[in-house]
């Protein structure tokens, strides 16, 4: 039986339609419409896909195990990591496929709303946090503020909150648009650490961004 392998869903990714790929940390991201749907770290043997959760549950218990559920947030949104070395390519070329209908059907390339990009602030001025969508930015940060207008939450809690609310209407890692905006929103001003143990974000008012 034909084993998965990095070269192989390189070139399937490649051959799907209005599929971008580019370097995401020290792995290969495959992209459709700017939307992440698989990666590949071919120094670890490993695929991330975001699949359905129910298809994530059918390859979770497959035997020998082949993938599991990504930590965190990340699992529960459909972020599943295969082992190329036990995945049958058969499997993970599925798999694949799967993770691409998935979001060519939510977004089709021609059917965004704005490409504008809003270059977002870091709390320390000798780094460089990340230039988003402008669209994403004002969505997430609606909510944040939203959040933290009534209660101060450690960071765990605030993105467990974050993503409870927006996991159903919002296309994209939650987690980690959620932690780009909130060090923009330390940035600002807008929101601040407590200082106390352990340590909190509140609000500490609401503006628009500069």
């Amino acid at each position: 039986m034909k084993k998965a392998s990095h070269s192989a869903l390189v070139k399937l990714a490649r051959s799907l339609k209005e599929v971008q790929e580019k370097p995401h940390f020290e792995k290969s991201s495959f992209r459709y419409g700017g939307k992440i749907f698989a990666t590949s770290d071919e120094q670890k043997g490993k695929a991330s896909l975001k699949i359905s959760l129910v298809d994530q549950s059918v390859y979770c218990l497959m035997k020998p195990t082949i993938a599991t559920p990504a930590s965190g947030a990340w699992g529960r949104q459909g972020w599943t990591v295969f082992e190329m070395d036990s995945t049958p390519w058969n499997v993970l070329a599925e798999a694949l496929k799967k993770a691409y209908s998935i979001v060519a059907r939510k977004q089709p390339v021609g059917s965004q709303k704005s490409t504008a990009k809003i270059q977002t602030l870091h709390p320390d001025s000798n780094k460089t946090n990340k230039k988003i969508s402008l669209d994403k930015y004002a969505y997430v940060r609606k909510h944040l503020e939203a959040i933290l207008k009534s209660k101060e939450l450690t960071h765990t809690q605030l993105m467990e909150v974050l993503y409870t609310r927006t996991k159903d209407s919002f296309e994209g890692g939650v987690q980690w648009y959620g932690e780009t905006v909130k060090l923009d929103l330390e940035a600002r001003g807008v929101i601040q650490r407590t200082g106390a143990k352990p340590e909190k974000y509140k609000l500490v008012k609401a503006k628009k961004a500069k």
